[in-house]
């Protein structure tokens, strides 16, 4: 680690603004990683860190102290120099696995990984469940392990101009809802359960799928839900984070059951999170069934954030209750309103309080 130089040229690259904006508004924990990992500075959860500027070699982030007036520069490098715009991601990336590793922390692999779709159902209206069979690795108790998968249109001609650039193919992550292991058995079997709504490439691409299929993902992500083990939590979800509260619920460890928004525009989706299959041994049987379930029936012309924040306070059974942690995942938009209202709203840190982007409009 060294302090920030002059002789540094920052990376030209067109969307390096909303790069910047992006981590600082939706990864604090990750620039927070750095800190504590490449710095020699008392770092906590509610620390502030910002990136500043990205160079061809490192990123400049600033970290806040108390008792100190200005922030401090700190300059981490990466791996190697970007010598093209697209590169900027990657070395980002091999930065986070470097301060994971250094930290004994779980983050995103870069790694690939294939499945086989042995079936797929829906099991609402609008979520179709693909049965899978997975990598030996897949984690079997993880909430939320994503994977970044290749949505490649079965359709098109081998020799085709999508088959041929997988560069402008399009990729999406999807949540591994579920994965376990039979009895005396080493393959794994898996669920992977895809919102499927109008004409969008990820619904698109599971209706395609046919069984014998062969899906392929380019990264994997591991959810960040260590918070939730323990106080009173709220779990707010859209169809698209729903499997990721499922597989909480069926995990669940903390003594206090859960408070859940469980958000869908098609009110029958709500059902979703009925018929969970509770196992003991990952579980706390106790009070992972009396989880309060509260749907919201999302449309157009609903202010959602708004909505959520009156919610908390009008509701009979959580007027008065005092909320210490929360984890959410919903809309670009809806996240960052939400995030906002809610840190004023319960008054808590950064690290007490997770509402994630798992979508655009």
């Amino acid at each position: 680690m060294t302090a920030l130089t002059t002789t540094r040229v920052p990376l030209l690259h067109p969307d390096k603004p909303l790069f910047i904006s992006h981590i600082n508004e939706d990864h604090l924990d990750e620039l927070a990683m750095f800190a504590d990992a490449f710095t020699a500075l008392p770092i906590n959860g509610s620390t502030p860190v910002k990136l500043q500027e990205i160079y061809a070699n490192g990123i400049d982030i600033t970290i806040e102290q108390p008792d100190v007036a200005e922030p401090s520069h700190h300059f981490v490098p990466f791996a190697a120099e970007i010598s093209a715009p697209e590169e900027l991601n990657h070395q980002y990336v091999l930065l986070l696995q470097k301060a994971a590793k250094k930290l004994g922390k779980k983050t995103i692999k870069l790694q690939e990984q294939t499945f086989t779709l042995q079936q797929s159902y829906l099991v609402t209206p609008n979520m179709l469940r693909l049965v899978v069979s997975a990598p030996a690795d897949t984690p079997l108790t993880h909430p939320g392990y994503a994977y970044l998968f290749d949505l490649f249109d079965l359709s098109a001609p081998a020799d085709s101009e999508q088959a041929a650039d997988s560069a402008t193919r399009q990729h999406c992550y999807y949540t591994l809802r579920r994965a376990w292991q039979e009895a005396g058995q080493t393959d794994v079997t898996g669920w992977i359960d895809v919102y499927i709504h109008g004409d969008t490439p990820g619904g698109n691409w599971a209706r395609s799928l046919q069984p014998g299929a062969t899906l392929k993902s380019l990264r994997e992500f591991p959810e960040k839900i260590d918070h939730l083990g323990s106080g009173q939590c709220l779990l707010i979800a859209d169809e698209t984070s729903l499997p990721t509260i499922a597989r909480l619920l069926e995990t669940w460890q903390n003594p206090v059951a859960p408070i859940i928004l469980a958000i869908t525009n098609d009110p029958k989706d709500a059902d979703y999170l009925r018929n969970l299959e509770w196992h003991p041994t990952l579980c706390n049987p106790n009070v992972s069934d009396r989880a309060l379930i509260i749907p919201i029936t999302n449309s157009p012309d609903l202010d959602l954030p708004a909505h959520i924040s009156d919610l908390l306070n009008s509701h009979e059974q959580l007027a008065d209750m005092r909320i210490d942690k929360v984890w959410g995942a919903l809309e670009a938009n809806d996240a960052k309103a939400l995030r906002k209202l809610l840190k004023d709203q319960l008054a808590l840190s950064r690290q007490e309080l997770a509402v994630k982007v798992y979508w655009r409009l």
